[in-house]
């Protein structure tokens, strides 16, 4: 119940001597009167919560709080665990920058400790060294004088955490005492709600408990008079006086040093990028002129605009002398001397001392898309067929431990490998003839190479040629290598060492058939019965001989010779410890039985255990029982006999690396580990016995299709480009020109490229040419992504404001909000809105960043400024101003339902809002830090990637370093610095949770720049950085702003003039500073030369020509250069001599510009790409060339026109089959080869296989 009454109080009284006058004043007084409701009638008022008063107890925003610090807090903690267990585990993502820079460029490693990424040795405040006059020395000390973009953000967060701990401090020693101290909580000052709802505890940490302090002794002075306010105004004086010292501490403690602390830093900013435009880039520019802004241009040649732009005085250097068949063509005519003097070329404001025409690349960019499919494809056929051998030893070694999936084996089939091709037409006969006799089964058979693919060529080396001519009779004077050579020259150990009757005289006469063996560097026959058998010695040969005795071929069986051979060079050693032992390999044979294998009417090898022949069996086999052994059909050479396998199975003790020895173990002699035996000859190279080897020939028919087709599309590759040369010289299909020199921003229609490296380059924009409508439709993409984020936080919001007074009632469903407090309440309103907002400003920030890619900028740094406003923008005016303002509005629903207070209680509600921002804050605080270390999606893909990767092209593309984006990793603390500057000092426990979250991103972005981010983008100077600086001086603004509008709903004007003068002191200031510091000269200040040369240049380019005569007019005629020539060029520097008719920017001294990055592309520079491994030593010889990159550096035509014949990226193997497949590819195919680098011997070699350029 409302009651009214006017009453009327004296309130001035003026006496004199003769007269007293006295003055009332009326006013309606209103109470209201609550009346008890029966809670029968309304149900929820009697669940609603109660307030608290600070210190008394925890309401549900409370409860809230401490979950919103206690979660994301656990979760962050438990991400930067993660990142530190797996930092050493993944060198390849996170220590990217101690491989793949240059090595003089390359940090220092990290340890293997768990925490050693929190103090890397790079500094947290990277210095700008003023003294600049060694630069350019060494490329190190050129890092040091210029420290790149993303250190230059690693100062302004350190300026920004400066910023915001000051602030932090006088917030809470100044401003909370100021609030606390004498003053009433919220639950006794603030009226009580009039539906459901209550002010939280947190809101007595804010400015709304003083206002409110002020408000009820404004209101309680009211019914009284001056004089007696004047007598008794103690407590409105302390209220007012905290008003007051709450403006001072804003103003003077923390605007004023904030302004000062950035344009300080600003200062340095601008300075440093002075110095790196005037020393670093020698004033030197990049611009791009479009076809569409000059039509006048059009139709005109390369070397006839680089004359138009001599002989109009705004270029002084440009080459335009015809090189012509190698001859420079004198000028003829003397008007065409250009109009600057000699003496003037060096002082020319305006300098084009570069241009580029850019004509239209785009289906030479589909036929290189193209070609490096084929090249992929080609790469990926090489390595599966050099993966294919391995290197074997003669006796078992490691080597022949490698794990070898046997895919076969699986179906229950055995593997077969075939012969390659014999050369010879006998050869070929005996190949037909075995056609139709079944496949030799033998399986993973060294002896038996395949014949449907080509073998390396060590399996085609052949022996010694002395003494060989074309007399076949028998001539002693003959000149044979000895049979130890013979044997040694074998790279494969289960060949037949043949000798012929002829070769008698040199080893004897030897029967033919007969087993033979080396004795004393003779050879020998075998007496047949003799104790000295052919089987070798297991003691030597190891553990799997048997089981490779009965795989080997037919071949090696009925050869003993073969096998011995196969022992590798026998010395006199080995001889006499053969010789030692064969008592005991004949007894063995004895004990374990023969079995004869009958040729015609049964396989030679059988898999199955042979038993013991008996002795009626034997004597069945030789004739008359008489112990004779059988002879062959020639009755020449007895039979060998297989010793059958043994099914003895080995005690415990006897099994070691390799099982199954057949050796007794009564005469069991020491046998060192196969790690430390003594091979008896070098290793060599044979096929994985596991592998299918028709698979093989697949692979060899797939890399003679790609490596047919590589070769065909480079052809294709180098006529279009020569077309396109063609066309540049003739001004056809031109989309613009790219300009390098001096005081380019002068030039009529020219667009700068701040990046000034080749790699700022957007090059398939130039193609595209965007019009006003791709450009327009994106930026309408950005504006509907900020209204729906605007939507999105306007229900985050509401959801926050659950608990508020009077607002549940407005929105029914979210009464229970505003009932008791609990946890699970506390989650809904501070958590749950905390971790959408967060979510939809991610998302928001995602779709902006990928749209700006279509607003036509032509550099990646102007692209990267672009995305970095757009989303600074959206962060301060979406995500900050409206949220507040939007949460302040629905704060005060019932005040604008009533019509009582609103712009009061729109000012009490931005103050509620608060809490929004500090859970904001808090959600991120450790969590975004932890995740610009993790990198989950970077985390995912690349060891992805790295499994899938089969040649190391590929896996270098998987582990290609990540640029630094400025909007990802500064957009949560830049979010933070405006809540800071907002509300450090209306709530101040804001402050700490972004002092924490810039601190935390602090460490790791240090980290990350120095030793996650590849620097393989141009740098700016520190363009970004300034203009954020620019911003940040303009945030400051923000509080005093606030602050004073919220001081006019108190009538406060003092105080509210001072806050709001103030702060558009600050904003004029910064601004004002910024653009006065940051100017550059006007056209005004050229000369009058150079305005005509620019008037002249601009009224030639805006005037569209129609040369119908395009031959005639063209300073560059069809007569003065090879036009149409078939064939391929060299190089592309021949073709740009020969076509352009000019020399080639390179073989003059290269300037600053374009600048030089890190940039690594792996078919420009394939050599240097391939010593880019993580596991590659940290130190290597350098490269005795440059590559085509390094070469190519100063040429700015479209990167389809530079693009050289690609080098094949071959693994390295210990086979040595990746270094012969190089030469035979350089020898017989002229495709250049490199391989990769992983130890330091792989470089010890010349890394260049192939000397053709």
């Amino acid at each position: 119940m409302t009651t009214s009454f006017t009453t009327s109080t004296p309130v001035t009284t003026i006496t004199d001597s003769s007269t007293t006058l006295t003055s009332f004043s009326s006013y309606v007084a209103s109470s209201t009167i609550f009346e008890p409701v029966a809670v029968s009638q309304t149900p929820v008022l009697a669940a609603q919560a109660q307030p608290v008063c600070i210190g008394n107890g925890v309401d549900a925003l409370s409860s809230g709080l401490i979950e919103t610090i206690a979660i994301p807090s656990v979760i962050g903690l438990l991400l930067w665990l993660l990142f530190a267990i797996i930092r050493p585990r993944f060198r390849e993502i996170y220590g990217l920058r101690e491989w793949f820079p240059p090595q003089d460029l390359r940090p220092r490693p990290l340890s293997d400790k768990l925490w050693a990424f929190l103090f890397p040795p790079v500094p947290l405040v990277p210095s700008v060294p003023t003294d600049v006059s060694d630069a350019g020395r060494s490329p190190v000390r050129d890092a040091e004088l210029f420290p790149s973009d993303e250190q230059l953000s690693q100062r302004t967060l350190w300026m920004t955490f400066v910023i915001v701990l000051g602030w932090s401090i006088i917030g809470l020693a100044g401003a909370l005492p100021l609030y606390l101290v004498s003053t009433s909580c919220l639950a006794d000052s603030a009226p009580h709600a009039t539906y459901m709802g209550v002010y939280s505890v947190l809101q007595d940490l804010s400015l709304l408990r003083l206002l409110r302090y002020y408000d009820n002794q404004s209101t309680s002075s009211t019914t009284t008079s001056f004089a007696k306010r004047a007598t008794d105004g103690t407590r409105l004086t302390n209220a007012r006086v905290r008003i007051i010292i709450l403006t001072i501490l804003l103003i003077v403690l923390a605007v004023i040093p904030g302004v000062w602390k950035i344009l300080k830093e600003f200062n340095r900013a601008v300075a440093y990028r002075e110095r790196w435009l005037k020393v670093r880039c020698g004033d030197m520019d990049m611009a791009w002129i479009s076809a569409r802004k000059a039509p006048g241009f059009r139709g005109w040649g390369e070397r006839r605009l680089k004359e138009f732009i001599v002989k109009s005085g705004l270029g002084s250097t440009l080459d335009t002398e015809d090189t012509t068949n190698g001859r420079r063509r004198r000028r003829q005519d003397t008007s065409e001397v250009p109009l600057t003097r000699v003496e003037e070329e060096k002082n020319l404001e305006v300098d084009i001392q570069g241009l580029f025409s850019i004509g239209d690349t785009q289906n030479l960019a589909l036929l290189i898309d193209e070609r490096d499919e084929i090249l992929e494809n080609l790469e990926i056929a090489e390595t599966r067929y050099i993966s294919s051998f391995r290197l074997s030893t003669p006796d078992p070694s490691i080597a022949d431990l490698e794990p070898v999936k046997e895919e076969g084996m699986q179906n229950g089939k055995k593997l077969h490998i075939s012969r390659p091709l014999p050369l010879g037409v006998a050869a070929a006969q005996r190949r037909n003839s075995r056609g139709n006799r079944a496949r030799n089964p033998a399986y993973g058979s060294s002896s038996l190479t395949p014949t449907s693919y080509v073998a390396p060529s060590q399996y085609y080396k052949l022996g010694s040629l002395r003494g060989v001519n074309g007399d076949q009779g028998n001539d002693a004077s003959k000149v044979y290598p000895s049979l130890s050579d013979s044997i040694n020259q074998r790279v494969v150990g289960s060949r037949f060492q043949e000798i012929s009757h002829r070769n008698s005289g040199v080893y004897g006469d030897i029967p033919l058939g007969s087993h033979v063996k080396l004795k004393a560097g003779e050879l020998r026959r075998v007496e047949t019965g003799t104790t000295e058998q052919t089987i070798p010695d297991p003691t030597r040969y190891g553990p799997n001989y048997e089981i490779e005795e009965v795989d080997t071929s037919w071949d090696d069986q009925t050869n003993p010779t073969s096998q011995t051979q196969t022992e590798g060079d026998t010395d006199n050693t080995t001889a006499n410890h053969n010789r030692a032992e064969t008592s005991d390999m004949g007894s063995i044979a004895e004990e374990t039985g023969d079995e004869w294998v009958d040729l015609m009417h049964e396989p030679p090898e059988t898999f199955e255990p042979s038993p013991v022949t008996s002795p009626a069996t034997d004597s069945a086999m030789t004739p008359t029982g008489s112990g004779r052994e059988r002879r062959d059909y020639f009755g020449m050479s007895p039979i060998r006999r297989r010793p059958p396998r043994s099914t003895e199975t080995p005690s415990v003790g006897r099994r070691e690396t390799f099982p199954l020895r057949t050796k007794r173990e009564t005469d069991s002699v020491e046998q060192p580990p196969p790690h430390l035996r003594l091979q008896t000859r070098g290793p060599f190279v044979r096929p994985l016995s596991g592998l299918d080897h028709d698979s093989l020939g697949v692979i060899y028919a797939d890399i003679s299709r790609w490596r047919t087709q590589l070769k065909a599309i480079n052809q294709d590759i180098a006529e279009a480009q020569r077309e396109a040369y063609n066309d540049i010289a003739d001004g056809s299909r031109i989309k613009g020109w790219l300009l390098v020199g001096r005081g380019l921003r002068f030039v009529p229609g020219a667009v700068m490229i701040e990046g000034r490296a080749k790699e700022d380059v957007r090059w398939d924009e130039l193609q595209r040419e965007m019009k006003i409508e791709g450009r327009l439709f994106a930026w309408v993409v950005i504006g509907i992504t900020a209204i729906f984020l605007a939507a999105g936080l306007t229900a985050v919001a509401g959801l926050a404001l659950g608990s508020a007074p009077d607002f549940s009632h407005y929105l029914p469903f979210l009464a229970p909000l505003a009932g008791p407090d609990g946890w699970v309440t506390g989650l809904a309103l501070c958590l749950a809105p905390a971790v959408a907002a967060t979510l939809f400003i991610s998302i928001a920030v995602a779709i902006i960043g990928y749209t700006t890619q279509a607003t036509g900028a032509i550099s990646i740094s102007g692209l990267e400024m672009i995305t970095f406003k757009a989303c600074f923008y959206v962060l301060t005016v979406v995500a900050a101003v409206w949220l507040m303002t939007i949460g302040a509005i629905l704060f005060s629903m019932q005040a604008w339902s009533t019509g009582h207070e609103r712009t009061r209680t729109v000012a009490d509600g931005s103050i509620y809002m608060s809490f929004l921002a500090l859970m904001l804050v808090l959600n991120v605080a450790i969590i975004s830090p932890a995740l610009l270390l993790l990198q989950p999606w970077r985390l995912l893909r690349i060891p992805a990637s790295e499994k899938n990767a089969v040649t190391p092209r590929q896996r270098f593309r998987a582990v290609y370093p990540r640029t630094y984006n400025a909007s990802f990793a500064m957009g949560c603390c830049i979010l933070g610095l405006i809540f800071a500057s907002t509300f450090s000092l209306i709530f101040p426990l804001i402050g700490p949770a972004v002092v924490i979250l810039v601190f935390l991103t602090l460490i790791a972005h240090r980290y990350l720049i120095g030793y996650v981010y590849g620097r393989t983008r141009s740098q700016t100077g520190g363009l970004v950085q300034i203009w954020l600086l620019k911003r940040l001086g303009t945030l400051v603004a923000f509080q005093p702003f606030l602050m004073g509008l919220i001081f006019l709903t108190r009538r406060l004007w003092p105080e509210a003039g001072v806050l709001l003068g103030s702060a558009l002191a600050v904003v004029l200031v910064v601004e004002g500073y910024a653009a006065w510091k940051t100017r550059q000269p006007g056209l005004r200040s050229l000369g009058n030369v150079t305005r005509n040369s620019l008037d002249t240049f601009e009224k030639t380019a805006q005037t569209p020509h129609l040369d119908l005569d395009e031959e005639s007019t063209s300073l560059v005629s069809s007569s003065n250069r090879n036009t149409r020539m078939r064939g391929s060029f060299a190089s592309v520097l021949e073709m740009m001599s020969m076509t352009l008719a000019i020399t080639p920017a390179l073989t003059r001294q290269r300037g600053p510009v374009p600048l030089s990055t890190e940039t690594l592309d792996d078919l420009t520079a394939t050599e240097r790409a391939a010593r880019t491994h993580p596991d590659a030593p940290p130190h290597l010889p350098a490269l005795p060339f440059d590559d085509h990159a390094q070469e190519m550096s100063g040429v700015l035509y479209a990167p389809e026109l530079l693009a050289p014949d690609p080098i094949i990226w071959l693994p390295n193997d210990s086979s040595g089959i990746a270094r012969s497949e190089a030469r035979d590819l350089d020898k017989y195919h002229h495709l250049q080869v490199t391989l990769d680098v992983r130890t330091q011997e792989d470089v010890l070699l010349p890394r260049r296989l192939s000397v053709s350029r």
